[in-house]
């Protein structure tokens, strides 16, 4: 895998820049009692093996020979906090599934760097497998995968969509939902929806998913499998089907994937139903040379419910996003406020504990873009007019929330 992290740009960046200069200084003195097998592999096990192991999505950092050469590298980009990704700003939002280093964790990996990043002793290297590929919330009720494998190119940057029968017989209460990828060298995301009607056919690309269909879970790399909040579940409908949209990127090579959705059910009706409100304006454009464009959008809710999770999915050219819940009240409260955002990782916030939001709140979103000369991250120059199609078939500026209910009637 150390040859795939041309496909994990926010941390490719920063690790082109400073390898080199490591090489040059890779008989530095050892002046630190850290070491890689004993306390660094922790830290990397814990909040990093999830995507940079072997296989998988960015360069293998699961052995010493794999990390030491990027060790420079790695400090950066935590002491940054490019790593671990995540973009939700501290105090705004309370997540479960939050990766952030601790400082001390922090400090111990600053302390084997500079310190000349030692080895240690293979015999205290942590026991067992240090990642697994088995489901996150154990085996699941029920399995689905496609009929065959899907080739995919060696350099493929692509969406596909794959239509799941469940050939449910009777009507059961969905508790979580979970992916498990037949190839991690190439599935870079997937998005699972219960389709309702009209869904594109199956293995063709994938386009803008209508209001019929309910997203049921994002998976990520790296990312935590969340259940739905206990006492929560989302009915499914006998004979129902589920979309799957796999995101793919070649590994460099030709290669093939069949991964598998599980389905988890409750054990009985739920207090509570999961449902979602999605902001979205398809006609936002974002004018060309405009260093801060604003884009807002507002959504009163007409039925008390409770937040769970949050997801934006929006154009590279974002700088900042929040949402916010406005209650009848008077009362205000930041959803989230998103800075730093990379496109290429946009992960799934889910609450700590659900938010209330009771009938009559408002949900605003404000999101500033830089879509001037000046911004590196702008991947048009000159800058254009960016629109909702422009680099995939997400919106310019699209947020998800998640929620539950009251009831269980169907």
């Amino acid at each position: 895998m150390a040859a795939r992290f041309i496909r994990f740009t926010p941390l490719l960046l920063g690790l082109i820049a400073l390898a080199g200069p490591f090489y040059a200084t890779a008989h530095e003195p050892i002046t630190t009692k850290v070491r890689f097998n004993k306390e660094v592999i922790r830290i990397l096990q814990r909040n990093c093996l999830g995507c940079h192991r072997p296989e998988g999505v960015a360069m293998s950092l699961a052995t010493y020979d794999d990390a030491r050469p990027w060790a420079k590298a790695i400090k950066e980009e935590i002491l940054e906090r490019r790593m671990p990704p995540w973009h939700a700003v501290k105090g705004y939002g309370d997540f479960l599934n939050a990766p952030s280093l601790t400082q001390r964790e922090m400090d111990l990996i600053v302390n084997w760097v500079e310190g000349g990043a030692p080895r240690g002793d293979d015999k205290d290297l942590p026991p067992g497998p240090l990642y697994s590929d088995d489901w996150g919330l154990g085996k699941p009720d029920l399995v689905l995968e496609p009929e065959r494998d899907f080739k995919v190119a060696s350099d493929s940057d692509e969406r596909r969509v794959f239509l799941l029968p469940s050939n449910l017989k009777e009507s059961r209460w969905l508790s979580a939902v979970d992916l498990r990828p037949g190839n991690r060298s190439v599935v870079h995301c997937a998005t699972i929806y219960l389709e309702a009607s009209q869904a594109p056919p199956a293995g063709k690309a994938a386009g803008r998913v209508g209001p019929e269909s309910a997203v049921l879970g994002v998976w990520m790399p790296g990312q935590k499998t969340v259940a739905y909040p206990k006492g929560v579940a989302r009915f499914l409908r006998a004979g129902s089907r589920i979309r799957l949209e796999i995101h793919y990127r070649g590994a460099g090579e030709d290669t093939k994937d069949r991964s598998q959705v599980g389905l988890y059910f409750a054990t009985a009706p739920p207090g509570r139903q999961m449902g979602e409100i999605a902001l979205n304006d398809p006609g936002a454009e974002i004018p060309a040379g405009d260093g801060l464009h604003r884009v807002s959008q507002a959504v009163t809710i007409s039925e008390d419910a409770e937040a769970v999770a949050i997801r934006p999915g929006v154009h590279p050219l974002l700088v900042s996003l929040q949402a916010s819940a406005q209650r009848p009240d008077g009362t205000e409260e930041v959803l989230i406020w998103a800075r730093g955002y990379q496109f290429d990782w946009r992960p799934t916030y889910y609450f700590r504990r659900p938010v209330a939001l009771p009938k009559g709140t408002r949900i605003e979103v404000i999101a500033h873009f830089d879509n001037s000369e000046s911004n590196r991250d702008n991947p048009s120059s000159p800058p254009v007019k960016a629109r909702w199609s422009d680099l995939s078939s997400d919106a310019l500026c699209a947020v998800v929330i998640s929620t539950n209910r009251a009831g269980s009637d169907r």
